[in-house]
């Protein structure tokens, strides 16, 4: 395979009237992209060593992943300026730039100690063209790096004629004469080498500059970075598709003959089994009582008789798991415990806390937490819950639908949440492609100095909780840590209408609206019996294509992070916001290939981690080495994965670091 490696150190006569000039020197080194990821590299530091005997001048020597990454890189780096070093950069252009940027108010002297290789016929065309981020900086990859003399500036990219003999003199209060909305750049060479006390050397070389343009590019750039740093810093914008079934009201889907109840539908401990085969159960009465803190109730859905209790294949787990197999009788025969609790507003929040338990609540955002263990009063005290309104994963509608057709529902329950919580500042977070939902919940809120409505810029994997809450809050969750440790409550809108249907209607959690969209015949938004069988969903929205498991994709929830159904006799749980139907891509399109570490998935994690090294790692099964990455710290949306060039599954591989690096005996 092409090294693409965008850079080599300068020759050694150049290196030796570089550093004969400093006294002490701090090396930074990007570890090289665009090449295929089969070793850890080499240090670069090593190679200026094996060139020059320049030992005692070295101060240090740090590598740095995709150094032109501004974001990341400042966060690195930061720490290191303030020594009183000057600091040497082995990169291609932009990583230079980038550090010149970021060392400018401290005063420090960068030197170019590599030059740029370009990758294209003509150095200053526009596939030479560097780097794995979006930003300011620009490289041509002209193949001589001219920052170290230029105090970091770009003289080929940053000025309009692309001189490298200095300033035209032309310029007027500092703005090219070309473009009057840009800064000249040798004005601004000028100021920086005054600001390091540093003399211009003199540049001269006969360039040719005929085919030397940036403006498109840059427009590009421009307009996809404005979208990649809205809100948090990473995620992507995937195709979106839900016009299939945003417009499509919901509806009741028909109720089954057989019903599948996993006893562990939710974090945690799965439910104790409480009835047995051949038992007559009524419409929300209890089947499975809950078996620790962390654990939740399960409630029948029907009125009818237990026919058998045995393994199904859970949707979630993909294990064979055990359900409560309940026969429908049709006659919808409510268990005495069905009790509302319409005026709530006199009673205890503890007491509401624990009707939500018992009524088997759990988060209906997917991740299908014990909704009572949020509201139980925490160590740390708690002054702001968020609505999570987002519903960021393509093709579903579940959450849209409920706020355009139950919002005042919705609204209650909010306000039960808000009081047992005892806070004055809730916050609804909702994604502006959902105009419909917004106009709703804004005609419930405007009027409410407590309750806030946020509009948020459209943007994947908004809807996770720690990106929700630096966006609505600007508050940053710690690394391992949880909303409650920054004082926020996060709930799903679907939560909290579960929990209205649990106070004021006294209903347990035996229903909920999934999406079925994709290439089904039938998409729709459905209220839906928790434990319908996926055979009966696939026969009635006409899901026959998944039957030709080579070209189709049937995945419970989205297509970014739903759970791919190898195996169709399973049932909805509580977690279930929707099936998707999807075409699987060719074989010579999604053929997966080495890591060439072109940087894509660092660029794209919204958890800012380096998700190439968990496919290293992962495929040479060094667990280990994917914990000191901090694998665990990712919450597994699939950008990374989305954007991967090499089609690797990320994912999966990500999954099994986890298990193998933390749950060790």
């Amino acid at each position: 395979m092409i090294d693409y490696t965008k850079y080599q150190i300068k020759a050694e006569e150049e290196l030796r009237q570089l550093l004969d000039s400093v006294s002490d020197i701090l090396v930074l080194w990007c570890k090289k992209c665009y090449k295929t990821f089969e070793k850890e590299e080499e240090s670069e530091c090593e190679k200026i060593l094996k060139i020059l005997d320049v030992s005692d001048k070295l101060k240090g020597c740090e590598a740095i992943d995709f150094l032109c990454n501004r974001y990341l890189t400042e966060k690195k780096i930061s720490s290191l300026f303030g020594s009183g070093y000057g600091i040497g950069v082995i990169s291609c252009g932009l990583g230079i730039q980038t550090v010149s940027k970021i060392a400018e108010s401290k005063g420090v002297k960068v030197f170019a100690l590599a030059d740029t290789k370009p990758q294209s016929g003509n150095a200053t065309s526009i596939r030479g063209y560097h780097g794995i981020t979006l930003g300011t900086e620009k490289c041509a990859g002209c193949g001589q790096c001219y920052l170290g003399i230029t105090g970091g500036f770009c003289p080929v990219v940053d000025c309009a004629k692309s001189l490298i003999n200095g300033p035209c003199g032309g310029a007027k209060d500092g703005k090219c004469e070309v473009n009057s909305e840009k800064a000249c750049v040798w004005v601004e060479i000028f100021k920086r080498m005054q600001k390091q006390e540093r003399n211009l050397d003199v540049i001269s070389q006969i360039r040719d500059n005929n085919v030397f343009t940036f403006e498109e590019n840059r427009k590009i750039s421009t307009f996809s970075l404005s979208r990649r740093t809205e809100n948090f810093y990473g995620g992507l914008h995937p195709y979106e598709n839900k016009h299939i079934t945003e417009n499509l009201a919901i509806e009741k889907f028909p109720a089954s003959k057989y019903l599948y109840i996993f006893l562990l539908q939710h974090t945690g401990s799965p439910a104790s089994l409480c009835v047995k085969e051949g038992e007559i159960v009524k419409l929300g009465q209890k089947i499975g009582e809950s078996s620790g803190l962390i654990s939740i109730p399960v409630h029948s859905p029907v009125s009818g008789k237990v026919v058998t209790i045995e393994e199904k294949f859970h949707p979630a787990l993909l294990i064979n798991c055990p359900a409560v197999v309940i026969q429908n009788d049709f006659q919808e025969e409510k268990d005495s415990s069905i009790k509302g609790y319409p005026e709530w507003e006199l009673m205890q929040s503890d007491d509401l806390t624990e009707i939500i338990r018992e009524k088997g609540i759990a988060g209906l955002g997917g991740a299908m937490f014990p909704t009572h263990v949020k509201l139980r009063k925490p160590k740390n005290p708690v002054d702001t819950l968020i609505i999570n309104g987002c519903e960021c994963e393509p093709y579903l509608n579940a959450d849209n639908r409920l706020m355009i057709e139950r919002a005042e529902q919705i609204f209650e329950g909010i306000k039960i949440a808000r009081k047992i919580l005892s806070v004055d500042n809730v916050i609804i977070g909702i994604e502006d492609n959902k105009s419909q939902a917004i106009e709703q919940m804004k005609k419930l809120t405007e009027r409410e100095s407590w309750i806030e409505l946020k509009e948020l810029k459209t943007k994947y994997p908004q809807g996770a909780e720690k990106m929700l809450i630096k966006t609505t809050t600007g508050r940053q969750v710690p690394e391992g840590g949880l909303p409650l440790d920054v004082g926020v409550v996060v709930l799903n809108v679907g939560t909290v209408f579960a929990i209205y249907q649990a106070i004021v209607n006294g209903m347990p959690l035996i229903k909920r609206v999934i999406t079925i969209s994709g290439l089904f015949e039938k998409p729709g938004n459905f209220e839906i019996s928790i434990g319908t069988p996926l055979k009966d969903i696939l026969d009635y929205c006409g899901g026959g294509k998944i039957n030709d498991k080579e070209s189709y994709c049937l995945r419970m929830g989205g297509p970014m992070m739903g759970i791919i159904q190898t195996e169709f006799d399973t049932a909805v749980i509580k977690g279930t916001t929707g099936y998707t139907l999807i075409n699987i891509n060719p074989i010579d399109v999604s053929e997966e290939n080495i890591c060439i570490k072109c940087g894509r998935c660092v660029d794209v994690c919204p958890m800012e981690l380096y998700p190439l090294y968990y496919a290293y790692y992962g495929k040479n099964q060094l667990w280990d080495k994917c914990a000191e990455y901090k694998v665990k710290n990712c919450i597994e949306c699939g950008c990374c994965e989305y954007v991967c060039s090499s089609k690797i599954s990320i994912v999966s591989l990500i999954k099994k670091a986890k298990k193998n690096a933390y749950n060790k005996t």
